[in-house]
């Protein structure tokens, strides 16, 4: 059944190659006049004219420019307040970013911070009080397709300032992008670990809203032809880097990923993210390899209780013929960890290189920060947590 749902989407796309020449003329339409461009002082920015050429885009509409470099992967609360503290010292009124997730993540964040009297950091506070009402417009130029955080009303960040880092999610329709150019292009020079990590990232997306305790046949058939497309593209943009067409896929499929169209109207799980998000905290983890790491693990601790669920994903998904369900639920399970090891991304904490040490402070902090209780297939507790980090340790 269909759940009630609100969903106003209002972000302008604009696909396809050389839309980002664009970028000046739209913004003076949507009536900028002072511009931060948030990026993370990459290499390809400057040894492709990328930055300049944008810059020369606004500064021809005479749009004012200024630069807030330096964003990390897994963004940090230390440069979201320095932003801040520059846009309103300045007079900004309106962010660009150029990038990725953490960019975009990042400018969401200050953008959000500069319209809220307290500390941007309340603004992540989930006790029921909507906080965030307000933001400074910003567009996006993607340049690195994963995180969908180009359409969606959500932005995570680091607190790289507490003992124990923090990482946690501003969410509110209000920080969405107004307006998203997306030139497939512009990826072909993506590393190959970077292309894959978007891939995953993507899957792993719609896995968070496709598990779920209620079955919804529009979102299912979307969320499946989605993850069959993401399968059959990952590892062929992995071997043709420059193919526009898979590029394209690529982009647009994780665009759509994060912006809610396949979650819509059930609970969605998400205690994969809430999982891997304390090893990104704590390790810097790539976030789309804190995923995978944890990901075989969080389904053989709650396929059992979702049989038919995971058998279908398995027939669906993966084309598995096999009536048994509770071996056809396996067979999907571990035919998700071998897509994640094509795509070569890690499937356990060894595999990622990342210390077991903290696996209980981890667990406790990813069920403190939601209540108690994680997930929405399976409600997980601190103990439940711990064991499935446990098994992921390889």
């Amino acid at each position: 059944m269909l759940h009630h749902f609100r969903h106003h989407l209002h972000t302008d796309f604009l696909f396809g190659k050389d839309t980002e020449k664009q970028i000046g003329v739209e913004l003076k339409r949507l009536g900028a006049k002072k511009v931060l461009i948030g990026h993370d002082s990459g290499k390809f920015l400057y040894e492709t004219g990328l930055l300049q050429n944008v810059k020369g885009y606004l500064a021809s509409e005479g749009i004012e420019v200024l630069e807030l470099g330096g964003i990390q992967p897994n963004p940090r609360l230390s440069l979201v307040r320095k932003g801040i503290e520059l846009c309103r010292k300045e007079g900004v009124d309106f962010l660009l970013a150029i990038g990725g997730g953490s960019a975009i993540d990042t400018c969401k964040a200050v953008g959000a911070g500069c319209c809220y009297d307290g500390d941007v950091w309340e603004l992540t506070r989930e006790d029921g009080v909507r906080r965030c009402t307000k933001a400074l417009p910003l567009a996006v130029l993607l340049t690195y397709p994963a995180a969908g955080s180009e359409s969606s009303k959500s932005a995570i960040v680091t607190n790289d300032q507490l003992p124990f880092k923090v990482k946690a999610t501003i969410n509110d329709p209000c920080i969405r992008p107004v307006i998203a150019f997306e030139n497939p292009a512009l990826t072909y020079t993506l590393p190959r670990y970077l292309t894959a990590c978007g891939v995953c990232d993507m899957y792993v997306h719609i896995l968070e809203r496709y598990f779920s305790p209620v079955e919804v046949g529009c979102m299912d058939y979307l969320s499946e032809g989605m993850l069959r497309a993401l399968l059959n593209f990952g590892p062929k943009v992995l071997e043709e880097p420059e193919n526009y067409d898979y590029r394209a896929e690529i982009m647009w499929i994780g665009t759509i990923a994060h912006n809610n169209t396949v979650g819509l109207g059930r609970p969605n799980d998400w205690a994969t993210h809430y999982l891997g998000h304390e090893m990104s905290a704590l390790y810097d983890t790539p976030h789309a390899a804190s995923l995978t790491i944890v990901g075989e693990s969080w389904m053989k601790a709650v396929y059992k209780d979702h049989l038919s669920r995971f058998a279908r994903y398995a027939r669906e998904v993966f084309g598995i013929e096999e009536a048994d369900e509770e071996k056809a639920a396996l067979s999907g399970i571990a035919a998700t960890k071998d897509f994640y090891k094509k795509m070569g991304l890690p499937t356990s904490f060894r595999e990622g290189h990342v210390p077991t040490d903290q696996i209980e402070a981890m667990a406790r902090q990813a069920v403190d920060l939601k209540g108690g209780r994680i997930g929405g297939m399976k409600r997980l507790t601190y103990e439940d947590c711990v064991e499935i980090y446990q098994n992921a340790a390889g």
